[in-house]
């Protein structure tokens, strides 16, 4: 590595430091103004406390990284042009790309940790976040549910159950009906009076199943019928459903695919799908502009840089769920939808760079 990337990145590195422990410390002060009392009526202490704030630490991050990482291109490119470092360097043959392709590296990283953190840290820290500030703080009890009313839950191999209730302890349901599809048409149709587990396999008792072929449909009544085969087991409908924030990729995939096999409308979950690898690139796209940016404003101050930092960042992400609640409506395809937030911005910033690189 040579001596000018060595710099270039020290001064980088030093400013996303700072400007990531600063944006976390603005959350934790703001959040504990919020819950002050809380802490204070439950007399939580310290420790407890501390660790709330650890684990809101790892959501904060992911918020806040991309404008982290472009007030750091501001400051560090910003210093390097004001006292005439990058016409120095670019006066001895290097161009602009090659100046900053160190920060550009460690931008590629942050949108992979960004990712992973995304996927692995996030929603186990915010899990436990809420466990904290609920059970250990406030003391408010969860209680299992025993039973559960009007349950629909996707099934695997495009099976959907509809459950009028299902009394957790006992492992039954009572007015259940199971639907079976194969590339979105109805093959067969389960409805039943009751149906209990018997450590293996569901058991129907009292009613009606149905086969549907070629336009035809025949029907046979049962007392009692076993069926093998369903992947179902009595833990998948003793719990609540998860939203789609609350899934990680992979989850998420999987259940797009349960859906499509069932042949429900997919759309709004593959926007969300897409939307969780499309928003960790911002951090790479965002100091691209940045240091495009950055060579056009010779005397910008800190505050200057924090401004723009602050309002590039938020204009992408208020794009960005502007196309996401577009797409749930229908109103964009679910791609347009979860990546035009990055294309607009991806143009942008190759257009400002290739200009910059002109100059």
């Amino acid at each position: 590595m040579r001596i000018l990337d060595r710099y270039l990145l020290r001064e980088f590195l030093m400013y996303l430091v700072l400007g990531l422990l600063g944006f976390i410390v603005i959350f934790v002060v703001v959040d504990l103004i919020e819950k002050m009392d809380v802490f204070l009526d439950h007399r939580a202490p310290w420790p407890l406390v501390a660790q709330y704030f650890v684990n809101l630490a790892p959501d904060t991050v992911v918020k806040m990284l991309p404008v982290a990482l472009l007030l750091a291109t501001f400051l560090a490119l910003g210093q390097l042009n004001k006292f005439g470092e990058l016409t120095a360097m670019r006066a001895g043959g290097l161009s602009l790309v090659r100046i900053v392709r160190p920060v550009l590296i460690v931008a590629a990283l942050c949108s992979l940790l960004s990712l992973l953190l995304g996927e692995y840290v996030v929603p186990a820290a915010t899990c436990a976040r809420d466990t904290i500030f609920e059970e250990r703080i406030q003391h408010i009890q969860r209680s299992s549910p025993t039973e559960r009313a009007d349950v629909t839950y996707l099934g695997r191999g495009g099976r959907i159950w509809i459950v009028g209730l299902y009394l957790v302890d006992p492992k039954r349901m009572h007015e259940v009906s199971l639907q079976e599809f194969t590339k979105g048409q109805l093959v067969r149709r389960i409805d039943a009076r009751e149906a209990a587990w018997d450590g293996d396999r569901w058991v129907f008792r009292a009613g009606y199943v149905r086969r549907f072929a070629a336009g035809h449909e025949t029907a046979e009544a049962f007392e009692r019928m076993a069926v093998n085969g369903l992947g179902e087991r009595p833990e998948d409908f003793a719990k609540e459903g998860h939203k789609p924030e609350e899934m990680n990729w992979f989850e998420l995939r999987n259940y797009v695919e349960r859906l499509r096999a069932s042949g429900a409308r997919v759309e709004n979950y593959l926007v969300d799908l897409h939307v969780k690898l499309a928003f960790p690139l911002v951090c790479l796209i965002v100091v691209v502009i940045g240091a495009a940016l950055s060579t056009r404003l010779r005397k910008q101050g800190a505050a200057l840089g924090f401004g723009l930092s602050v309002a590039i960042s938020f204009l992408y992400y208020g794009i960005m769920r502007a196309t996401q609640a577009l797409g749930h409506n229908g109103a964009l395809h679910p791609y347009v939808a979860a990546w035009s937030a990055d294309v607009l911005f991806g143009v942008i910033a190759v257009t400002m760079l290739v200009q910059a690189q002109r100059r």
